[in-house]
C-alpha cells in the first residue's frame, strides 16, 4: 500500500510539472520574447530533477537558441540531451537527441557535420533493427544532401528510404522525394516515372491527398516536357480528385491547380495553337478558338483568386493577379495589364522570399512598356531586372532549404507520434523487469560477496605465480637478446669493413675527377652511388688524336655491381691499351667477346652480369664524335638549346650471338654539348604521385642545365634530383657526364 501511495503521489507531481511545461510551450505563441522564454525555461530546469521533464525543457531551450540563430549554444546544449538519454537508458530519448542535433546542424547549414552525425545514428538503428527510424533517417540524409546542393548524392539516400518504406508498406513519401529530386536535376523522365508510382500507390491505398498532389505534379512535369494537352488533362484530374474524393479539400493545392490550368490556356493562346481539343465541359467552342481559350483562362484565374482570398494565401493572390495581367496583355489592353503588373510589383518588391517573382514581374513591365513604345520606362525596368538576376542563385538556394526544412519537420512529427504511442508499453516492461531484478539481487547478494572474496584470493595467488614465472622467462630472453646483439654487431662491423675496403679498391680503379678535367677540360661529372660502392662507372682515356669517354651501368648495385665494374674497367683498359682497336663499335664488340670468355657460359648466369654502356671518342683533328652504345643513349644539345637523342643498340654484352654494333659519326659544332647517362636518374621515383622521373623529363632537365655555366650544371642536376626524390629512397646508382665543345 505504501508503494502504491508513493507511486500515485509521484504521478501527481509529474502531471503538475507537465502542466508547467505545456504552459511554457504556450509562451511561444503569445508574443513573449525569446529571452523571456529562455529565462522561464532556466527557472524550471533549476526546479525539476526528473529526467523526462528536464529533457523536454532542454529541448525547448534548444529550439529557442535556434530562433536566435545561436546554433553553437544549441549544439552545446544538445550534449545534455544525450547525457539524460544515456543515464535513463531510454532509447526513445536517444533517438530524439540525435534528431534534434541533426536538425540544428541542418538549420545552421552544417551539412557535412549533419551527415556524419546521422551516419553514426544509422549504425545504432541498424544494430537495434529499428526499421521505422531507419526509413526516416535515410530520408533526412537525402534532404540534407539536397540542401547542400548535392541533388545527385541525395538520390542514393532517398532510394534507401524507399526500400525501408516499402517494407513498412508505404513508400509514397520517398517516391515523391525522388520525383522532386530528379526534377531538380532536369531528369524529367525519371521525375515523371517516380511521380507515376506515387499516383499508382495513392490509388491503391485510397490516399486522395497524395493522389491529388501527384496529378498536380504530373501536370507541371508534362507542361515542362512540352505535352501541353496532357498537362491540362492531369491538372483537371487533380481538380476532380480534390472536389469529388477529399472530404476537406486542400484549398492551397486547389488554388495551385486552377492556376496551373489557366496558365495552360494562356500558353495555348500565346502560341496560337488551334488544333488541340480540350476536355472542358464548362464552355462550348466559339468560331474564334483563341478567344474561347482566353475565356477559359479567365474562368480558372477567377476560381484560383476566389479560393486564395478565402484562404488568405497572399502568394496565390499574387499569382492570380499576374495571370490577370497576362490575360489583359493578350487582349492588348495594355493599360489594364500595366496597372496589375505594378500591383504585383509592389507586392513582391524588396521581399527576400519573392526575388524570383520580382525578376519575372520586372521582365513583364519591361516587355509591356516596350510594346507601347515607352522606351524610358522599358529601359528602367530592364536594367533593374538585370540587377535582380545577379542575386537569384543564392536566394533560390535559401528557398530550396526552406522546402526541405518543412518536409523534415513533417516527417519528424510522424516519428515522434510513433515513439509516444509506444512509450507507455516500454515503461511498463521496464517496471516489470526492475521488480524481478530487485528480487533476484536480494537473493544473490550474500552469495556474491562470499564468492567474490574467495575468487579474489584465488586470482591473486594465480597471478603471483604467473608473474614470477614470466619474470624468469623475460630475464632469460633478455640475456639471449643481448648475446645475439653482440654477435650481430661484430658481424656487421666485419661486413662494413669489407665494403669500405671494396670502396677503396673501386676508387683506385676509377680515374680521378682531376684527371678527367685534364683530359676533358670543358666537362663535369654527376656521380651519385646508391650504396657505399657503385654498379655505375665512368671512364676517360686519351690515345693519339682521340679522347675516349664512357658511362656504363652494370647489373645491380652495391657490392655485386661493384665487382662487375672492376671486371669491365679492367677489360676496357686492356682492349684500348693492348689491342690495335680505334672505333667505339670495335671496342664494344671486343668487350663482348672478352666478357663471354670471362663469365659463366650458362645463359641464366650471363643474364645476371649485364652491362649497359655509352662509348664515345672525340677526334681532336676533325672535330668528329664517334658513338656506340648498348641501351644507353647520348644527348647532343646545340647552342640554340635544341636536343638530339641518339639511341644505342638493343644488344646484350656477353650474351647476344649476332653482335654487330653500330658506329655513329657526328660532326660537332662550336657550342655543342654531349651528355651521357645511366638509367638511375630517369628511373628515380618521386613527385606527388611517386612516379618515375622518366627520360622525357630528363631531356627537358638537360636542356635547362645546358643553359647554365659549366660549373653550375652538376649542382642544378643534384637540386632537381632532391626536389623530385624528396623523402623517398634513392633506388639506383646515378651517373651523368656532360662535355662541351
Amino acid at each position: 500500500m505504501m508503494f502504491v501511495s508513493w507511486g500515485l503521489a509521484f504521478n501527481m507531481m509529474t502531471i503538475n510539472k507537465l502542466f508547467k511545461v505545456i504552459a511554457l510551450i504556450l509562451l511561444f505563441h503569445f508574443g513573449y520574447s525569446q529571452s523571456e522564454v529562455i529565462d522561464s525555461l532556466n527557472a524550471e530546469l533549476n526546479k525539476n530533477q526528473h529526467d523526462t521533464l528536464r529533457f523536454e525543457l532542454i529541448k525547448l531551450k534548444v529550439f529557442e537558441f535556434r530562433k536566435l540563430d545561436q546554433f553553437d549554444s544549441a549544439i552545446q546544449l544538445n550534449t545534455n540531451l544525450y547525457a539524460i538519454a544515456n543515464r535513463s537508458d531510454d532509447l526513445s530519448l536517444l533517438n530524439k537527441a540525435y534528431k534534434i542535433e541533426f536538425r540544428t546542424l541542418y538549420l545552421n547549414k552544417s551539412y557535412k557535420e549533419a551527415k556524419e552525425l546521422y551516419q553514426k545514428y544509422i549504425k545504432l538503428l541498424i544494430s537495434n533493427k529499428d526499421t521505422i527510424n531507419l526509413e526516416d533517417a535515410y530520408f533526412q540524409l537525402g534532404a540534407n544532401e539536397h540542401g547542400a546542393g548535392n541533388a545527385v548524392g541525395s538520390i542514393e539516400y532517398f532510394f534507401k528510404s524507399a526500400i525501408y518504406a516499402k517494407a513498412l508498406g508505404n513508400p509514397i513519401k520517398a517516391y515523391r522525394a525522388l520525383a522532386i529530386t530528379y526534377g531538380s536535376i532536369d531528369d524529367l523522365e525519371k521525375a515523371y516515372e517516380y511521380n507515376q508510382k506515387v499516383i499508382d500507390l495513392a490509388i491503391e491505398k485510397k490516399d486522395y491527398a497524395s493522389l491529388a498532389r501527384g496529378y498536380l505534379s504530373k501536370g507541371y512535369q508534362l507542361k515542362e516536357m512540352g505535352k501541353k494537352a496532357e498537362s491540362f488533362k492531369a491538372s483537371k484530374k487533380a481538380v476532380e480528385v480534390y472536389l469529388n474524393e477529399l472530404n476537406t479539400p486542400e484549398e492551397n493545392r486547389l488554388s495551385l491547380i486552377y492556376g496551373n490550368i489557366s496558365e495552360v490556356y494562356l500558353y495555348y493562346h500565346a502560341n496560337h495553337i488551334d488544333s488541340v481539343v480540350f476536355l472542358d465541359t464548362n464552355f462550348k467552342y466559339a468560331k474564334d478558338l483563341n478567344s474561347d481559350v482566353l475565356d477559359s483562362a479567365k474562368l480558372y484565374i477567377d476560381k484560383s483568386l476566389e479560393i486564395s482570398k478565402l484562404s488568405s494565401f497572399d502568394h496565390h493572390i499574387y499569382n492570380a493577379k499576374v495571370r490577370y495581367a497576362n490575360y489583359y496583355y493578350y487582349l492588348k489592353k495594355y493599360n489594364k495589364a500595366l496597372e496589375l503588373y505594378h500591383e504585383c510589383y509592389e507586392m513582391c518588391k524588396g521581399e527576400s522570399n519573392m526575388l524570383s517573382n520580382e525578376i519575372g514581374i520586372t521582365a513583364k513591365l519591361y516587355q509591356t512598356y516596350k510594346t507601347i513604345k515607352k522606351f524610358d520606362k522599358s529601359l528602367e525596368f530592364y536594367e533593374y531586372n538585370l540587377t535582380l538576376q545577379d542575386s537569384l542563385y543564392n536566394k533560390d538556394k535559401q528557398r530550396d532549404l526552406g522546402k526541405q526544412e518543412a518536409k523534415f519537420e513533417f516527417e519528424k512529427q510522424k516519428v515522434i507520434d510513433e515513439v509516444e504511442r509506444g512509450k507507455l508499453k516500454v515503461i511498463q516492461e521496464a517496471l516489470v523487469k526492475k521488480e524481478k531484478a530487485i528480487a533476484i539481487e536480494q537473493k544473490k547478494k550474500q552469495n556474491i560477496i562470499t564468492y567474490s572474496i574467495a575468487l579474489g584470493v584465488l586470482v591473486i595467488s594465480i597471478f603471483s605465480v604467473l608473474i614470477f614465472k614470466r619474470l624468469r622467462i623475460a630475464r632469460a630472453q633478455q640475456l639471449l637478446i643481448e648475446s645475439q646483439k653482440v654477435t650481430l654487431e661484430k658481424n656487421r662491423n666485419k661486413i662494413l669493413e669489407s665494403i669500405e675496403y671494396s670502396k677503396n679498391i673501386q676508387q683506385r680503379v676509377f680515374i680521378p675527377v682531376d684527371e678527367v678535367k685534364q683530359l676533358l677540360p670543358s666537362s663535369f661529372l654527376f656521380f651519385k652511388p646508391k650504396d657505399v660502392v657503385s654498379g655505375d662507372f665512368y671512364w676517360v682515356h686519351r690515345k693519339g688524336n682521340k679522347t675516349y669517354f664512357s658511362v656504363a651501368d652494370c647489373t645491380g648495385h652495391g657490392v655485386p655491381g661493384a665487382f662487375m665494374t672492376l671486371i669491365s674497367l679492367n677489360l676496357i683498359n686492356s682492349i684500348i691499351l693492348e689491342d690495335d682497336i680505334h672505333s667505339t663499335a670495335a671496342i664494344l664488340e671486343r668487350l663482348h667477346i672478352r666478357l663471354k670468355e670471362r663469365l659463366s657460359s650458362s645463359e641464366e648466369e650471363q643474364m645476371k652480369h649485364g652491362l649497359d654502356i655509352a662509348m664515345c671518342a672525340y677526334n681532336h683533328d676533325t672535330n668528329e664524335l664517334e658513338y656506340s652504345g648498348l641501351h644507353n643513349p647520348i644527348y647532343i644539345i646545340n647552342k640554340d638549346n635544341e636536343l638530339r637523342e641518339i639511341k644505342g643498340d638493343n644488344l646484350f654484352l656477353g650474351i647476344s650471338s649476332n653482335f654487330n654494333v653500330k658506329n655513329h659519326i657526328i660532326d660537332l659544332l662550336p657550342g655543342d654539348s654531349v651528355y651521357l647517362s645511366t638509367d638511375g636518374f630517369p628511373d628515380q621515383k618521386g613527385g606527388k604521385k611517386g612516379k618515375k622521373y622518366y627520360s622525357s623529363r630528363l631531356r627537358d632537365t638537360l636542356r635547362e642545365v645546358d643553359l647554365k655555366p659549366l660549373e653550375e650544371r652538376k649542382q642544378l642536376l643534384d637540386k632537381k634530383l632532391q626536389e623530385w626524390k624528396g623523402e623517398k629512397e634513392q633506388i639506383d646508382d646515378i651517373c651523368i657526364m656532360g662535355v662541351s665543345f
